[in-house]
């Protein structure tokens, strides 16, 4: 695998950084973006405001009643029993918001005089809204107390309905209960005239029959025969009235149900279809018929009413009646378990007494069929009479029958009582339940801060600039290194070369920081030719080329600064000189001298040499690809003791790649805050891929004094139209760290927003490539007007005074490249070495290699 498919793997522009975040970065980034964790943070107060605002208020009304349940309330047994307990109350519960419940409280009230915010009133349903939403039931634990709570924004609305609902409530209850005795009461009263005229004409029958018949005597076999069929017909009626009553309370119980809104009441078939109550009834069939024999033959003449068999613990009946009970007591379970969603005690009784009739009656009418079989043997006659007789005795017992049931009915419907008592009435409701200003201030409060500070993490994974070195070292890699950060600077278009700090301010802040990336370069000695370019443009490269190679000039080096941009040239505009015609595209093509192309662009450092671009080509690579080219770079190698090309960047020009291989090393600038991480990778991918040696990266616009990382990014840019890119942040002297100025600078960088520093970059980059108003004429370096004529003069006479220099002589502190040529000026000595300041001071050692 290769060194380029390697560091594809392992490095990406968007995830460098993603490994975790300390704390001391979130508060960095929460400091530097303080701004909009305050806009999220009023923006979700504000929210909170302007709902307090529009939100209407909304009163509460609450009402208690105590619920009796329907079966309590209305059962005549129950009223006997006093140790009945509290039972549960869940279908009377889910009446309450019933739509039958809520439209008759409506009806109770005159909603004319209730009005909305809006001033109407609540007759109109789009005006009143859903009121069942509104209505809040709940049930105290353990009791039969229910509250009832009502919400509107009109109090009174909220108290009246609230107490039109107990009222409806209890109507609602007691008229349920009563309607179920009053349907038995009235199919009673119906039936007994009916069973009347029965017996009436059965016993003209059985007259008319003696009467018009010679029968005198019945055989002793057809009496009994009669005798059984009358005793089963006997004991089938009571048992199909009492079906018919259990049929009637559960039809009836049933539609109240319905008619209230209660949903999944299980019909009789439904109930008889479980497999659990199936096999009940098939073991209560087989024990029913066996007892049914047994009482047959005991006691054969007798009534249902008549019956009672001595029984003890030792007897079959015994036996047979204990366990009838138990599958009793075992319907009665299962059927409460299947209607225990809606059902109460008499619908669970009524339920297992039809069910249990059925059976009897099967029993019943299996057991007369078989002794009607017998009787239709005899003669016609006997036969005739007999039947006759067991009309007569049937609509007798009958009769008797429904008279007693009447009378019970009629108690039990008197005993119907009302099933609600208001314990508390609602009240009239001072203040709003709802909005709760302190409870949603509160909430607004810590919304807004967590809102805000996600709004500032999210605003910081939006910005995809590179900020700090650590971004820088994850995506060049460990084996490029950082040649030193550039701080923002504070031009002043007083001074003649507004943004060239190092020949300015030799000693302030600044000129060390660019000197420190000058050391750099003059301590590897094996390398002399370098090229600088950035990701894009506007990123302080001409800033960084002008300062880096004073700084190697005042070292006593010679230098020469190519522009390298035939596309956009900034050098000569960054020097202020005027442009020539006749620079390094004229070399390359028109056979033009050195000394017609090389300018000495500031006077007062005469070891700085500018060589221009000319006139622009036709074809920029080729000037870069052409041999002469490659002769200039070897060449001007052995002449100066530093080549400084001026690259342009690699998304605006091919040509970068093609000076690339004629250098000992590219630089790389990087602007804080500005180069995007994608942007860096591509150009980082780009150079590797096509083997360019990179020296390393400069890193330019950054803040000093940030908390926990020693400096802060920022934006920096030149002076008049923008050819210049430091910084407009404050300017740190030796003494810049203390007192006033350490004020002036850290209130300097609170008023300057990363907002501003970005509109000014692109004011600088839109303006970038106008003319300056104020230039000068480019001098020349050789030539009849210049020290030397030509550059071998300056060459000769560089070599002879290094020849003239006494042994025991003394270099600066800064150590001198390497020269292989023997023509080039010796290493230098490192004892008894000066200090860089102490040269400075000395006039006449400024731009000079000094020896003692």
């Amino acid at each position: 695998m290769s060194q380029q498919e390697e560091y594809t793997q392992s490095i990406s522009p968007f995830d460098a950084g993603e490994e975790g975040i300390s704390i001391a970065e979130l508060l960095h980034i929460f400091h530097k973006r303080l701004r909009w964790f305050f806009v999220g943070f009023i923006l979700v107060v504000g929210l909170a405001f302007g709902y307090l605002q529009v939100a209407i208020p909304q009163y509460e009304s609450e009402v208690s009643v105590l619920v009796d349940p329907i079966q309590t309330s209305s059962s005549f047994e129950s009223l006997m029993d006093i140790s009945a307990s509290s039972t549960k109350i869940a279908t009377e519960v889910e009446l309450i918001t019933s739509r039958s419940n809520i439209d008759y409280a409506l009806s109770t009230l005159d909603l004319s005089q209730y009005m909305n915010s809006d001033g109407f009133d609540y007759r109109d349903k789009l005006v009143l809204g859903n009121l069942k939403e509104r209505i809040v039931v709940s049930t105290v634990k353990d009791t039969n107390i229910v509250r009832i709570k009502v919400t509107d924004e009109n109090p009174e609305f909220a108290r009246d309905f609230a107490n039109a609902l107990a009222s409806s409530y209890d109507t609602l209850l007691t008229g349920i209960a009563k309607n179920s005795k009053t349907a038995q009461r009235e199919f009673i009263e119906s039936q007994i005239p009916i069973n009347d005229r029965a017996l009436t004409a059965a016993g003209d029958a059985l007259g008319d029959f003696r009467e018009n018949s010679d029968i005198i005597q019945l055989t002793d076999k057809s009496s009994l025969l009669v005798e059984q069929i009358s005793y089963y017909t006997l004991r089938l009626e009571p048992l199909k009235l009492q079906l018919q009553e259990a049929m009637v309370f559960l039809d009836s119980y049933n539609e109240g149900l319905l008619e209230a809104g209660v949903e999944g009441v299980l019909s009789l078939d439904d109930v008889r279809k479980d497999p659990v109550v199936a096999d009940k009834l098939n073991d209560l069939a087989a024990w029913k018929t066996e007892l049914t024999m047994y009482e047959s033959l005991s006691n054969p003449s007798a009534t249902q009413t008549q019956i009672s068999m001595p029984m003890d613990s030792s007897s079959r009946t015994y036996v047979i009646s204990s366990a009838m009970n138990q599958l009793n007591k075992d319907l009665l379970d299962r059927v409460s378990l299947l209607t225990r969603s809606y059902g109460n005690e008499n619908n669970t009784q009524a339920i297992v007494q039809a069910l249990t009739t059925e059976v009897g009656i099967q029993i019943l009418e299996e057991r007369g069929e078989v002794f009607i079989s017998e009787l239709s043997q005899l003669p016609v006659l006997e036969r005739r009479l007999s039947e006759l007789q067991r009309d007569v005795q049937i609509y007798e017992a009958i009769g008797l029958k429904l008279r007693e049931m009447l009378e019970e009915v009629k108690l039990i419907e008197a005993s119907v009582s009302g099933n609600v008592t208001v314990v508390d009435e609602a009240i009239l409701p001072r203040n709003p339940v709802s909005p709760n200003r302190l409870l949603i201030l509160a909430v607004a409060v810590l919304l807004g801060a967590a809102f805000g500070l996600l709004l500032t993490l999210a605003i910081e994974a939006l910005d995809v600039s590179i900020q700090t070195e650590q971004q820088i070292q994850k995506i060049v890699g460990k084996d490029v290194p950082i040649l030193g950060w550039i701080p923002m600077m504070k031009v002043s278009l007083l001074d003649l070369y507004p943004t060239l700090i190092v020949h300015n301010d030799p000693l302030s802040f600044e000129s060390e920081r660019f000197k420190l990336v000058a050391n750099m370069l003059y301590n590897r000695s094996e390398k002399h030719v370098f090229s600088i370019t950035s990701c894009s443009m506007a990123e302080g490269k001409s800033t960084i080329i002008g300062n880096i190679a004073i700084a190697l000039a005042q070292m006593g080096s010679k230098v020469l600064v190519l522009d390298g941009d035939l596309r956009l040239p900034s050098m000569e505009r960054y020097f202020r000189l005027k442009h020539r015609e006749v620079g390094l595209v004229d070399y390359v093509t028109k056979k033009a001298t050195l000394e017609e192309c090389i300018l000495r662009p500031i006077e007062k450092v005469p070891e700085l040499h500018l060589l221009p671009p000319g006139n622009a080509p036709l074809v920029h690579a080729g000037i870069f690809s052409n041999p002469r080219y490659k002769q200039l770079i070897h060449y001007l190698e052995s002449v100066y003791d530093f080549v400084i090309i001026d690259a342009p960047p690699l998304d605006s020009a091919s040509e970068l790649l093609s000076i690339s291989k004629h250098v000992d090393g590219l630089i790389i600038t990087v602007r804080a805050g500005i180069t995007s991480k994608g942007s860096l990778f591509d150009l980082i991918s780009s150079l590797r891929t096509a083997n360019v040696p990179i020296s390393g990266v400069v890193f330019n616009g950054v803040v000093p004094g940030s908390v926990g990382t020693g400096y802060r990014y920022g934006y920096g840019y030149g002076y008049g139209k923008g050819y210049g890119y430091g910084s407009y942040a404050s300017r740190y002297s030796a003494e810049g760290t203390s007192g006033k100025l350490k004020k002036r600078r850290k209130h300097h960088i609170r008023k300057r927003s990363n907002g501003w520093y970005r509109k000014m970059y692109k004011r600088d980059l839109k303006n970038r490539g106008k003319i300056s108003p104020e230039q000068f004429d480019a001098v020349l370096a050789f030539g009849p007007d210049s020290a030397y004529e030509t550059i071998t003069d300056w060459v000769e006479a560089e070599r002879e005074s290094a020849n003239t220099q006494p042994k025991e002589t003394k270099r600066v502190e800064v150590p001198v490249a390497k020269q292989e040529e023997p023509e080039k000026s010796t290493g230098p000595v490192k004892e008894d070495l000066l200090s860089l300041s102490d040269i400075e001071q000395d006039t006449d050692a400024v731009g000079k290699k000094i020896e003692e």
